[in-house]
């Protein structure tokens, strides 16, 4: 009994995160209002207050499951990767290609950063971040312990590492603020060519 009311409770969080992001991509945050959330979910505003306490937090977990997404994909593609230098390439290229589907979801986040103060979005971001640092840190370790990285380089991981994540938020941040550039893919490519190429000197 108790886990079937969990399910029913889990499955309307998701109900609510899945309606939620989709007003937030079509009207932003700062228009959306937690009765247009209940409205289109045919639910009353108490429903949605009993699990969130305002639309920002609903924000919050609306990102947080598109980042976690975008997260397990892509720690799922690096595993199917043999060599240290695919398992970058799948990692990089698949985030890449879900932020692009993303778009959108971006732009908001860009814009709404930009006028309000959404301190624990950043957090979320901050926090999710860190995770794909530490999995490109392993991916950056494994390829010096095999021989295929310059191992004079190792005591670098970190920074490597924290450097690609930055560059690669840095390209999907370009991308929300004018997706009409073209050849995205290629400014990706070019960048993980150089980076393969500069580790194994």
């Amino acid at each position: 009994m108790i886990n079937d009311q969990l399910s029913k409770e889990e499955q309307l969080r998701k109900e609510i995160i899945s309606t939620a992001q989709k007003l937030f991509q079509q009207y932003g945050l700062h228009k959306t209002t937690m009765e247009d959330i209940a409205r289109a979910m045919g639910k009353g505003k108490s429903t949605l207050y009993y699990y969130y306490k305002s639309k920002e937090e609903i924000f919050d977990a609306v990102l947080r499951t598109e980042m976690n997404e975008v997260y397990h994909l892509s720690k799922e593609a690096v595993h199917q990767a043999e060599s240290a230098s695919d398992k970058l390439k799948a990692f990089f290229s698949l985030s890449f290609q879900i932020a692009k589907s993303k778009v959108n979801l971006y732009k908001i986040v860009t814009e709404e950063m930009a006028i309000q103060d959404l301190s624990r979005t950043h957090h979320v971001v901050k926090e999710l971040n860190a995770k794909s640092v530490a999995m490109v840190e392993d991916i950056f370790i494994a390829g010096f312990v095999s021989g295929e990285f310059c191992d004079e380089l190792r005591s670098q991981a970190h920074l490597l590492a924290y450097s690609m994540v930055s560059a690669m938020r840095s390209l999907v941040l370009d991308m929300a603020i004018d997706d009409q550039i073209p050849d995205w893919d290629t400014r990706l490519n070019v960048l993980l060519e150089f980076l393969i190429k500069a580790l194994r000197k």
